[in-house]
């Protein structure tokens, strides 16, 4: 490059630097990568600390270019300790008095009545809930937390109050369906396929388990197979349906009936009046079917798996 025109990019990055159109550690670093590291001293307008991390920023570009002079390899960017606000007084407080509180409730929950141990673990749920959707943009990773929180919290406690009220089993199943339904709906909400995945198979065990005594009387292989090979053929169907206006639920639906194609094997395996070699003869020809459907529809199978 010849001097006229490095020249020129070097006044058109001093002026980026004075009217601050770039951050200053890139106007520094683009300093030291064009005048080989002879470059001018920060300006005293950013200030002695930003001056010092900048300087220091751009001498580690400098080493990583190998334009910079053996003794600004030794500068280090150094962080400074934030200043104690009274938001971070306030979130600590907060922070406090919800774990002493949890630790409070854990020893004296049982001495609440059942209505009140609904009620509290009701607002848990809900407030993880309103935390989850609240933080989903600015920090995903709580948002998983929280939502882990609100749903086992579901779970857990509803199952618990309702073994406190002597609750039937369909009872707890149809609660169960309820909550399942709620993770269904919440991925569509927030977004997350794995929520989705969670309510479709916590359904597809709750029929299993509803059904199970209805086909154990008189079990025969094909009244199995009228319980679950309709209910995949649906999903996957809907999947195939879904594909090209949203691949990324489609693909849920249609796994999900792939895996709802061997309920019937499954659930066999609980019902004593099964034979084991027809449930095996069964998954034989049920694995052929599926892995031909999986080669002949390849190309919706890898836009959804992402291959």
């Amino acid at each position: 490059m010849d001097d006229q025109r490095k020249r020129t990019i070097i006044a058109e990055i001093e002026n980026w630097r004075r009217n601050h159109l770039l951050p200053e550690h890139y106007c520094i670093f683009l300093l030291n990568l064009y005048t080989e590291g002879d470059r001018p001293s920060t300006p005293a307008s950013a200030g002695r600390g930003e001056g010092k991390r900048a300087d220091a920023l751009a001498s580690g570009a400098g080493v990583a270019t190998g334009n910079s002079s053996p003794s600004a390899s030794y500068a280090y960017a150094t962080r400074t300790v934030a200043p104690v606000t009274g938001k971070m007084v306030m979130a600590w407080l907060l922070g406090a008095f919800v774990i002493a509180g949890l630790i409070l409730l854990a020893f004296h929950f049982n001495r609440f009545t059942t209505p009140m141990q609904i009620t509290i673990f009701a607002c848990f749920a809900l407030v993880f809930y309103i935390l989850g959707y609240a933080f989903r943009r600015q920090a995903p990773p709580l948002t998983h937390l929280f939502l882990t929180f609100c749903f086992v919290l579901l779970i857990a406690g509803g199952i618990y109050c309702i073994q406190q009220l002597n609750g039937s089993m369909a009872l707890t199943l149809l609660y169960l369906g309820v909550v399942c339904v709620f993770l269904c709906l919440s991925a569509f909400i927030f977004g997350y396929a794995y929520l989705l995945y969670c309510g479709m198979l916590g359904l597809a065990l709750i029929y299993g388990f509803a059904t199970e005594q209805r086909i154990g009387e008189g079990y025969t292989w094909w009244k199995s197979e009228l319980y679950w090979v309709p209910l995949a053929c649906l999903l996957t169907g809907l999947g195939f349906l879904m594909n090209s206006g949203n691949p990324k639920w489609a693909g849920v639906f249609a796994v999900c009936g792939l895996i709802s194609f061997f309920g019937a094997e499954i659930q066999a395996l609980y019902i004593s009046e099964a034979k084991r070699d027809v449930i095996q003869l069964l998954l034989f020809i049920k694995v052929f079917l599926a892995s031909a459907l999986f080669f002949f529809t390849r190309g919706y199978w890898y836009t959804w798996l992402r291959l």
